[in-house]
């Protein structure tokens, strides 16, 4: 006798309903009371985002009888007033992640009582705040793990002295504001450190607490992001000597006064796994190359529009350890150095790779991508890679997810579909459509694809994000777009103009 899904236990529905998308989990949520019981677990919830935008109170009240138990909420250009504060209050004990961006407390309530409004939610791991004056409205947050306050009007030591007072597990800490006093500024407002501590104040920023909050969490804390904050290099060193901290990821401030502090701070960390430098003071060869030889165990490193790096790639490409890398708009990599690093490559783990208008040689692209097999992100777009590394590509680096390959002038319908006029002996012709699991294709600005090309290649099961804008061999007809859509079930990100 036939049996109906519905008869399984609840436990192996479960272990079904994980393998869907959020969209497919919500609807199998409506089909019967059974479902919509078995789908309200954290583990079928927790990547579920409820977002609420602009003016929200009759939706926030409709939505406060709500049944399940959604972990994740998200605030945006919304004036914080009754109704929402209510509703923060009335499900605090559900919050796992929170993030208020461009939002504003309404006049009815910037007035009120402080205390009226402290909101305390134990089960909260991350609170994001982003140009929005809330951040003083949470306490006791015992159980977070990642605290970001960015561009954030009223970022004040108050602020961070009231979080750091319950912050015991923090992890994860980012901070961004126009303004940090320096220590010989905050001696203005405080007489010793302790004041700073007792004392805090409601009008400015200052290293000080900055430095102390970093200090109470140096146990637990692994991930520093400093990219929008205001700090100078001696800061940053006095940072990267405090006792006990062992991070393992740091964005340096994209605003910098020297960039020579860099190679201190990395040996005075020798725990980092990630660097990311995006700063517009640029590094040089020696920095890099220094980073590398100190950071040997180093998994990520992001080096984002370098102009004055050549020679250090040969050291870049000597960590056995490196996952991602991204060099985009390093420019000045000439073809040379490439190839040397390439000639006595030891990087054979990637998964993440960016090259953006990298000047590495076909062949030494080729080589490279040939040893690094478990690539899922690969952009080498404004390249000169070809056909034949293309098909490369689809017979080998079977687990990719993501292909870049805008404004590579080389690419045409044979490096698609595989069908070439004159095969190379070490080339077995395979189309694109070989790469199963590819969600993401952009081939934006090729001029020599065409629409017969497409159609032969692009047929993808999960493929959810298509670029084709501006080639000028493609005829956009609807034909065409539906023949695409038709060929690729999960497509629902499709841009393609002229």
């Amino acid at each position: 006798m036939a049996r109906g899904i519905s008869s399984l236990p609840p436990e192996v529905l479960v272990g079904i309903f994980q393998y869907l998308d959020v969209r497919s989990r919500l609807k199998a949520s409506l089909v019967c009371k059974t479902w919509f019981r078995i789908m309200d677990c954290p583990h079928l919830l927790c990547d579920v985002k409820i977002q609420f935008s602009g003016k929200v109170n009759e939706f926030i009240k409709r939505f406060s009888s709500m049944t399940r138990h959604f972990e994740w909420f998200s605030f945006r250009r919304v004036v914080i007033s009754g109704p929402v504060i209510e509703f923060l209050k009335n499900y605090s004990s559900q919050f796992v992640i929170l993030s208020f961006r461009d939002c504003e407390v309404s006049d009815d309530q910037s007035g009120s009582k402080l205390q009226d409004k402290i909101l305390h939610c134990n089960n909260l791991r991350t609170l994001y705040v982003s140009d929005s004056n809330i951040a003083s409205w949470f306490a006791k947050l015992r159980n977070l793990t990642e605290l970001s306050l960015l561009k954030f009007s009223g970022l004040s030591d108050y602020v961070i002295s009231q979080h750091g007072k319950s912050l015991s597990k923090l992890e994860k800490l980012t901070l961004g504001d126009t303004i940090v006093c320096g220590e010989e500024a905050s001696r203005m407002f405080y007489a010793t450190e302790v004041e700073n501590e007792n004392n805090p104040s409601e009008r400015i920023l200052s290293f000080l607490c900055i430095k102390l909050l970093i200090q109470k969490n140096r146990a637990t804390l692994r991930y520093i992001n400093f990219l929008d904050l205001l700090l100078t290099a001696d800061e940053l060193l006095t940072i990267s000597k405090i006792e006990g901290l062992k991070l393992k990821e740091i964005l340096f401030p994209e605003e910098l006064n020297s960039s020579t502090y860099i190679e201190q701070f990395c040996e005075n960390q020798p725990s980092l796994v990630s660097v990311v430098i995006c700063t517009s003071l640029p590094v040089e060869d020696n920095t890099v190359s220094a980073v590398c030889k100190c950071l040997q165990h180093l998994q990520e490193l992001i080096l984002f529009n370098q102009q004055k790096i050549d020679k250090c790639i040969i050291e870049i490409f000597q960590l056995q350890n490196l996952v991602k890398l991204d060099l985009s708009y390093c420019r000045n990599i000439s073809q040379f150095s490439y190839q040397e690093a390439v000639l006595d490559l030891k990087t054979v783990n990637l998964k993440y790779l960016i090259l953006t208008t990298a000047t590495i040689s076909d062949a030494d692209l080729f080589k490279l991508l040939k040893c690094n097999q478990n690539i899922r992100h690969l952009e080498v777009s404004s390249t000169c890679i070809s056909n034949k590394t293309l098909n490369m590509i689809c017979k080998n680096l079977l687990l990719l997810e993501c292909l870049i390959l805008s404004s590579c002038s080389e690419i045409s319908d044979s490096g698609l579909t595989g069908e070439f006029e004159n095969y190379f002996d070490s080339l077995t012709p395979t189309p694109l459509s070989n790469l199963k699991y590819l969600t993401e294709l952009y081939l934006s600005q090729n001029s020599l694809i065409t629409n017969e090309g497409c159609i032969k290649a692009i047929q993808f099961p999960k493929l959810e994000t298509l670029f084709l804008n501006n080639c000028p061999g493609l005829i956009l007809s609807e034909e065409f777009k539906s023949k695409l859509k038709m060929q690729n079930p999960c497509l629902h990100d499709f841009n393609i103009s002229n």
